[in-house]
């Protein structure tokens, strides 16, 4: 019996050959592959000739949206990234885009220009990378709370900024003094005096911080940058450990949205296993010991029973990982979606224990990449996610050929501008369901690709189904970390070539 199935009725202890022991190799998952051959031939470069695409060829929009980052996205005065408003002849900057998203947004960016710096060796990308890192290490430090990020950080004296009026009426009906809710707070004195951020950060902005420091750990060797790779990393791991896997405000209470432990009842269980894993390895990567301890005593539970997380029986998480919640077709959160594969991109690359680490494929494979579910992220075209799946497979897996191909053609039919355009798929296609929020969907046979798809900083995030009808509205101009994380991975794992 395979371990993961072995976890779901027993205990990581039960599943081992004694108590206290290594899981065993033995105790792994049984798998097709395991018995049948299979073609494991990998093809580097990806190609998808059948899609002519956009008129800009894949590292000629790299290129374009690398520049637009740098000079049009990355306001002065400021180290984080942001989607903006144009003036109305489009000429120049008017505004900066408010989000409750911009670490996460930044975030992608940086791993971007870790994975570009890892390919080019081009200084200009360090410095970006050490630029927007700087943005990522001011949203922690500025709440003067060890491990807790703000959600956005706001400069009033910034062109194109809210003034502090605008910002101090944002929420009226949020009085920290009576009860925990979502504001800006002004900062009164220190390094960041006159500065804003916003409370009540969520776990949705984790993923994206965690994944951007793993590849930054794993592939940029410069001592500015792995210190503020520990800084951050440390911190999150300690907040973590002292609050019992929960996120805690600066009012001391826990977030709206801020409980990691697995059985916190507000999110599936593996889910919240997953993210907890994943950040507790890597701060004991980065971190060492006491980390490590946390990670393999405690949410592993491999030294025995360990009751260490407060209102939560001893069990180790690898039992929680099956039950992702990405099987409610079209009630499925996308969000999770998203949070599930940088978690597990980082979890698979950092743990070196074979057996863990082939414990933590098997989990992503099935409960993540190909879930028991009509829409599962292998059929959604999705290049970000496809290349996690390619850059992090076994030795003797099957190579998914027609999702690699599909990966490269997503990234040729990916817009050569980040303004947005007219949409009407609501039209176009039957609606046969509505998604968690009750917006349209299309049948899974109606797949929308990509430049039929509204526009957004994010697209990897997107579900591929959901209909819209939207005007165009060339102002907004949508940040570019999408694309360029996908192209500098793809470019550093050889999955695209250079003249592509």
């Amino acid at each position: 019996m395979g371990l993961l199935l072995c976890l779901l009725f027993s205990s990581v202890l039960a599943c081992n050959r004694e108590k206290g022991s290594e899981i065993p190799e033995d105790a792994l998952f049984e798998s097709v592959e395991d018995t049948q051959s299979v073609d494991t031939f990998s093809p580097v470069p990806i190609t998808c000739d059948e899609v002519v695409g956009t008129r800009m060829k894949l590292h000629e929009k790299a290129r374009r949206f690398d520049e637009l980052a740098e000079t049009l996205h990355i306001r002065a005065g400021q180290n984080l990234l942001w989607s903006v408003f144009m003036t109305e002849d489009l000429a120049s900057f008017e505004r900066v885009d408010m989000s409750d998203n911009v670490g996460s947004w930044t975030a992608i960016y940086s791993a971007s220009q870790a994975f570009r710096y890892a390919v080019t060796k081009d200084n200009k990308a360090l410095l970006n990378l050490k630029r927007v890192m700087k943005g990522q290490l001011d949203m922690m430090r500025i709440t003067g709370v060890r491990g807790l990020f703000t959600r956005v950080i706001v400069d009033p004296s910034l062109e194109g900024f809210p003034s502090a009026q605008q910002l101090d009426s944002w929420y009226p009906d949020c009085d920290l003094s009576k009860r925990h809710c979502k504001r800006f707070v002004e900062v009164k004195e220190g390094e960041y005096k006159g500065k804003w951020f916003k409370t009540d950060v969520s776990k949705d902005e984790y993923p994206a911080h965690m994944f951007s420091m793993a590849v930054a750990w794993e592939l940029v060797d410069d001592a500015e940058v792995r210190g503020m790779v520990q800084e951050i990393v440390c911190a999150v791991g300690d907040h973590l450990i002292t609050n019992g896997l929960r996120i805690r405000d600066i009012d001391g209470e826990v977030t709206t949205y801020g409980k990691v432990f697995a059985t916190a009842l507000d999110d599936f269980p593996g889910f919240n296993a997953a993210l907890a894993l994943s950040w507790m390895k890597l701060a004991g990567v980065v971190c060492k010991e006491k980390y490590e301890d946390f990670y393999r005593k405690c949410l592993l539970q491999l030294d025995g029973e360990n009751p260490c997380i407060e209102g939560e029986a001893p069990r180790s998480y690898l039992e929680y990982l099956p039950l992702a919640g990405l099987d409610l077709d079209c009630k499925t959160n996308w969000n999770n979606h998203n949070m599930l594969e940088l978690a597990y991109y980082s979890l698979i690359r950092m743990e070196q224990d074979p057996v863990l680490r082939q414990i933590y494929w098997d989990a992503y494979k099935r409960y993540v990449w190909d879930a028991d579910d009509p829409r599962p992220m292998r059929i959604q075209k999705n290049t970000l996610f496809t290349f996690f799946y390619l850059a992090n497979m076994p030795e003797g897996e099957e190579f998914p050929k027609e999702e690699a191909r599909e990966a490269i053609c997503t990234m040729k039919r990916f817009p050569e501008e980040k303004s947005h355009h007219a949409v009407d798929t609501l039209s176009k296609y039957k609606t046969v369901c509505t998604d968690r929020s009750g917006e349209p969907m299309a049948s899974v046979q109606d797949f929308i690709p990509i430049d039929e798809d509204s526009m957004d900083n994010y697209y990897w995030n997107r579900n591929p189904w959901k209909l819209k009808k939207e005007e165009e509205n060339r102002r907004i101009v949508e940040s570019p970390e999408d694309y360029l994380v996908a192209y500098w991975m793809g470019r550093y794992f050889g999955f695209i070539s250079e003249e592509m």
